[in-house]
C-alpha cells in the first residue's frame, strides 16, 4: 500500500490559492488602468478649459481691435466738422476747404464702413469663438462625467473583490462574487455609453 507523501498535502493549498493570486493581481492592473484613464481624463479636461480660455481673449481682441476702427472714424468725422466750421475771406479758399471736407467725407464714409466691417468680423468671431467655447465646455463635462463613471466603477470592482474574503471560504464566495462582476460590468458598460 502507497502512504501519502506529507508534501502533496502541503502543496495543495498552495495551488489552490494560486488563481486568487493573479485574479488579485489582475484586479490590480485594472484598477491601475482605470485611475491612469481617470488622470488622463483629467488631463483633457484642464487641455479643453486652457482651449476655452485663449478663445475667449481671441474674442476679447476682436471687440478690441473694432473699438479702435470706431475711434479712428469718429476723428475723421471730428477732423471734417471743424474743418467745415472754419470760415475764410477767400473764396479760392474755401472751394478748396470744400474740396478737401468732400475728401475727408469720402474717407470718413469709407471709415465708417471698414468699421462696419471690422464690427461685423469681430462679431461674427465672437460668435465663432463662443460657440467652440460652447463646444469645448460640452466636452469637459463629458470628460468630467466619464472620469466619474471610471471612479464609481473602480470602487464597484473593488468591493466586489472584497466580498471575496466575508465568508468561511473564498470558494463559496467566488460564484456570488463572480455574479456580481458581471453585473457591475454590464452597468458600467452602460453608464460609459451614456456620458
Amino acid at each position: 500500500m502507497a502512504t501519502a507523501d506529507p508534501q502533496d498535502g502541503a502543496q495543495a493549498p498552495a495551488k489552490r490559492r494560486g488563481p486568487w493570486i493573479w485574479l488579485c493581481v489582475i484586479l490590480a492592473i485594472v484598477a491601475a488602468g482605470l485611475l491612469i484613464w481617470a488622470l488622463k481624463s483629467q488631463s483633457d479636461l484642464d487641455t479643453a478649459q486652457g482651449q476655452v480660455s485663449d478663445l475667449q481673449s481671441q474674442a476679447d481682441e476682436g471687440k478690441a481691435a473694432a473699438g479702435d476702427a470706431v475711434t479712428a472714424a469718429k476723428g475723421a468725422y471730428d477732423d471734417l466738422a471743424s474743418e467745415l466750421g472754419t470760415t475764410s475771406d477767400d473764396l479760392a479758399n474755401t472751394e478748396q476747404e470744400l474740396s478737401d471736407a468732400e475728401q475727408a467725407a469720402e474717407q470718413a464714409a469709407q471709415d465708417a464702413a471698414d468699421a462696419e466691417q471690422a464690427v461685423a468680423k469681430a462679431d461674427n468671431q465672437t460668435d465663432k469663438a463662443k460657440a467652440e467655447a460652447d463646444q469645448a465646455n460640452a466636452e469637459v463635462q463629458a470628460a468630467e462625467s466619464k472620469a466619474k463613471v471610471a471612479a464609481s466603477c473602480a470602487k464597484a470592482y473593488v468591493s466586489a473583490f472584497g466580498a471575496l474574503f466575508d465568508g468561511d471560504s473564498v470558494e463559496a464566495q467566488a460564484p456570488a462574487v463572480r455574479e456580481q462582476l458581471q453585473k457591475i460590468t454590464a452597468d458600467c458598460k452602460t453608464s460609459f455609453a451614456g456620458a
